[in-house]
């Protein structure tokens, strides 16, 4: 084998190798996922964190909930079989499967 086939070789070999690992490494980094606290009816704490535009997690009377997005005309909603959250501005409601509801305000951020 001439050295001008090994080179071709090593090309043929390392440039799919190259093209993959490109293409696994995410062109962008995620933005910065941090969790919202709010304040609800009767001083109790509430707290939205948004890992995506589909997906929440809700912290409210001690337990944790995974949401997903439900499609509304305005404003974020975010739903599960137990318990959904909507927000609009600094105004947010989680409303419970038995049909309670909690009205809530968002904390401002220090820092901003």
């Amino acid at each position: 084998m001439n050295k001008h086939n090994h080179s071709r070789r090593l090309v043929a070999i390392t440039l799919p190798i190259f093209l993959l690992a490109a293409c696994a490494t995410p062109k962008y980094k995620p933005a910065p996922v941090t969790p919202q606290a709010m304040t609800c009816e009767g001083g109790a704490p509430a707290q939205v964190t948004l890992y995506s535009p589909a997906d929440a997690r809700l912290v409210f009377e001690n337990k944790s909930y995974a949401l997903n997005r439900i499609e509304t005309a305005s404003g974020a909603h975010y739903g599960n079989s137990e318990i959904t959250f909507s927000n609009r501005g600094i105004d947010a409601t989680i409303t419970r499967k038995n049909g309670s509801t909690a009205h809530c305000v968002l904390t401002p951020r220090s820092g901003l």
